[in-house]
């Protein structure tokens, strides 16, 4: 029987997602031309719920980045999404 992967807070997960993306300029760059975001702006949101789950919405956007983090970071993908859907703004599931 398999274990039951234990549900990551949501708040840490997508930090550390936005750490993931801030360190490596090539993907920071994407992701703040694609949101709009400054660098300064991008500092005095980054840990507001509503911010936190613009990043997994991002990550959740692209399956190939989405996997590359999920995989450096031993996260299912599910999990991603399961965390996505406890901050605000997390569209309905059908």
């Amino acid at each position: 029987m398999k274990a039951k992967e234990v549900q990551p807070d949501p708040h840490t997960l997508a930090l550390q997602a936005l750490a993931w993306l801030a360190s490596d300029e090539e993907r920071l760059v994407r992701f703040l031309n694609l949101s709009g975001l400054t660098p300064g702006g991008l500092r005095k949101t980054a840990t507001e719920p509503a911010s936190l789950g613009a990043v997994l919405d991002y990550l959740l956007a692209w399956e190939p980045l989405l996997l590359s983090f999920s995989a450096e970071h031993g996260v299912a993908p599910e999990l991603v999404v399961q965390s996505r859907q406890r901050l605000p703004g997390a569209p309905l599931l059908n």
